[in-house]
């Protein structure tokens, strides 16, 4: 009944306020008993009084000398309502309206409220429908009942259109003790949780007793067994958790390197437990010490909790409060800058909260879709689950959509999360094995509310260590959007994360951008999903190179592809080159290569003109990128130099073009023979004679040729 009670609040301008305080006896039907009797005097000074005992012995001395007395019946509903005995004060109103519908026309509100949530809303529709009749009723409830009829039709047309929904225990992970406060990695590796068992604290010293401790806990993810995830049982962290404070809640950037969660600490004096958010970083193998987030997040006066961070880790989404909100409880947001520092929190507007309660926020990786529970906007009761789209580019917010029936019930549905892929979400509940207590479970997320499905771009930079630039960046582009994003290299290993939206993946570019540096990019192409036929990955690994341009040494570029049996560029490939064009633009002492190749399946004469047209185009398309043609030679190999194996498809599928670009400073070139292992030297007349100064070396496959230069340090330019 705590949504009744919420609901007096509310009403706290209206008549029922004035009832809870000063009551006024209402209008006697008949002439029979119009005075009220002296049971009935002493008990409504009682009931004014706050003497609750004394006026419930006065109320029933006088229902006892008439059991239908109108004025007994209204003042043991009005003694209910204060003491929380709410079926008694329900009873006895229908009994005084059935008898005596004007005695207070607003009991036929009341009543109505009673109804709902006691889980009857076709009767407190009828109810309703009586009061708006009325033409003595309280207008000013007017607004609160079309509300209650909204949710009413609401709750018709839940019960009316269920949606899917299945749920089923996580695998492994729930155990006689109460599981819940669950999220999961971004990569679906392992999941945070916290569980309740009895045991002994370590903290409450050698004479501890047996009592029920929380311990934040983890469980890795070991596969898919007939569609349902497994985990491991789970363990409970270890330091820098734990401690003799309350944690849990967690959520954790893409990279899995930065985690935000709650610790509720309990005043000994007062013992009021207040919550805040704090945090840690994930380096060579370890969590770092906890730290609380600043001040401009948490405030001493408030509680702060529940926090979602988006997948990069710079907006922060949490649960408040603090004063100015529109409610008990909002949704906050902060935003951190290029710098690192945390913004002072926004609260979500009134899209999002209402003057009742928002809570347990849940950001997905798409950065657009946000899950949260409100017991404000029109639902089944109590608290219900909704997701609402952040809107993007100076949009507007739109309506939070409830996620239906049977997913909430009149019940409170709390905390949500949604896998990468947006078609499963996880939830804890006590509800569906009450003999259990709490577990965790998941189930299929219906079409209509599920986020935007995403990839999740892992890799590492591998950093030459002669490089004279120490601060390389990975950069993400999107050459439809035009946004770029400059991804966080972790300290240990140089490892970083994104999260693009799947149908985006491939029009997105990661480029290294250094000083000095050779280009290095890689576009992002969806991969296949091995469990499911037609299906790609929701996940891609990158690695990329940041090396310094030195004379004499070839550069190749991967990642060219064409169509099956054509010299058409995947759109991919183009990106990839309209990038290399850029950085050729910027770098005029490159020249560039290119040789084209193919698999041997098919005529090899075929295939060798394929080449050359290939190599052609890719020549061409960098020219249409503002590249001067005499720094662009190109030549077609066929099937003859394979720049991968051919024993595979895999080898085949990359059997496609190499392009190398080389420094070159003044006029010494060598000459590629046709045999490809010797070369011609040559000159322009500006420098001497190259055969001083070379040295070629064959080096695998990919093809890859690397100059040694022997005097002069002189850089020299290769040509097919």
């Amino acid at each position: 009944m705590r949504r009744l009670l919420l609901l007096l609040v509310v009403l706290a301008s209206t008549s029922l306020s004035a009832q809870l305080g000063e009551i006024a006896l209402g209008n006697y039907c008949g002439d029979d008993h119009a005075s009220p009797s002296r049971q009935i005097q002493k008990g409504l000074q009682a009931l004014n009084k706050g003497d609750y005992p004394n006026a419930q012995v006065y109320i029933g001395a006088a229902l006892r000398q008439n059991e239908a007395d109108q004025h007994a019946l209204y003042l043991r509903g009005e003694w209910a309502m204060r003491t929380g005995k709410f079926p008694i004060a329900e009873g006895s109103w229908k009994r005084l309206v059935k008898r005596c519908p004007g005695y207070k026309p607003d009991l036929l509100f009341f009543i109505a409220t009673l109804a709902i949530e006691a889980g009857r809303p076709e009767e407190a529709e009828g109810y309703l429908e009586q009061w708006f009749l009325r033409d003595d009723r309280e207008l000013g409830y007017e607004k609160e009942a079309e509300n209650l009829l909204a949710e009413i039709n609401l709750k018709e047309s839940f019960f009316a259109n269920p949606v899917p929904f299945d749920p089923k225990p996580a695998r492994n992970l729930n155990t006689r003790w109460d599981e819940y406060l669950a999220a999961l990695t971004p990569d679906g590796s392992s999941i945070y949780f916290t569980r309740r068992s009895r045991k002994k604290n370590k903290y409450d010293g050698p004479g501890a007793q047996l009592r029920n401790v929380e311990e934040f806990s983890i469980a890795a993810t070991i596969g898919v067994h007939q569609g349902m995830p497994s985990f491991e049982e789970g363990t409970a962290l270890e330091s820098p958790f734990n401690t003799q404070y309350n944690e849990g809640g967690p959520s954790i950037t893409a990279d899995n390197r930065f985690m935000v969660f709650t610790i509720c600490e309990r005043n000994p004096k007062t013992r009021v437990q207040n919550c805040d958010l704090y945090y840690t970083t994930f380096e060579y193998g370890y969590w770092n010490s906890i730290r609380p987030m600043p001040e401009e997040v948490n405030r001493p006066d408030s509680w702060e909790s529940q926090p979602s961070i988006s997948p990069n880790g710079d907006v922060l989404y949490f649960t408040s409060d603090r004063k100015g909100g529109y409610g008990g409880l909002d949704l906050y947001s902060s935003t951190r800058d290029a710098l690192g520092n945390w913004g002072t929190p926004e609260n979500l507007g009134p899209a999002v909260n209402t003057k009742k309660n928002e809570k347990s926020p849940f950001i997905h990786l798409d950065s657009e879709s946000l899950y949260f529970a409100s017991d404000g906007h029109p639902g089944m009761g109590g608290y219900d689950l909704f997701k609402i789209q952040i809107p993007q580019r100076n949009a507007l917010w739109g309506k939070p959509m409830n996620l239906g029936y049977p997913i909430n019930t009149e019940s409170d549905e709390i905390g949500l999360m949604v896998t990468l892929d947006g078609q499963k979400a996880y939830f804890a509940s006590n509800k569906i094995n009450q003999s259990n207590g709490w577990d965790i479970y998941f189930f299929d997320l219906y079409e209509a509310v599920q986020p935007e499905e995403v990839v999740l771009v892992k890799g590492k930079l591998k950093i030459d260590q002669f490089a004279s630039d120490d601060s390389p960046k990975v950069i993400l582009k999107n050459s439809v959007t035009g946004e770029s994003q400059e991804l966080q290299l972790s300290n240990d290993d140089n490892s970083f994360a994104a999260v693009v939206i799947k149908g985006e993946a491939e029009q997105v570019l990661l480029q290294v951008e250094a000083k000095k540096a050779a280009f290095s990019a890689a576009p992002l192409r969806l991969v296949p999903n091995a469990a499911i036929d037609g299906a790609f990955s929701n996940e891609i690994l990158v690695e990329l190179d940041h090396k310094e341009l030195e004379s004499g040494e070839a550069y190749p570029i991967p990642h060219i592809l064409f169509e099956t049996a054509s010299d058409r560029l995947d759109a991919q490939s183009e990106l990839l080159i309209a990038s290399f064009a850029e950085y050729l633009l910027g770098a005029p002492s490159l020249r560039v290569q290119i040789q084209g190749h193919t698999d041997n399946v098919g005529d090899a004469g075929k295939n060798l003109d394929l080449s050359q047209r290939r190599a052609k185009r890719v020549a061409e398309t960098i020219i249409n990128h503002g590249i001067s043609a005499n720094r662009i030679t190109h030549r077609g190999y066929g099937e003859s130099r394979p720049v991968a194996t051919n024993d595979s498809d895999a080898g085949k599928g990359e059997d496609w073009i190499s392009v190398d670009y080389f420094p070159i400073y003044g006029g010494i070139y060598a000459r590629m023979a046709d045999d490809g292992r010797r070369v011609e030297k040559g000159s322009n007349g500006q420098g001497r004679n190259a055969d001083r100064f070379l040295q070629l070396e064959r080096k695998g496959n990919p093809l890859e040729y690397f100059l040694e230069i022997r005097e002069n340090h002189l850089p020299l330019d290769i040509l097919h």
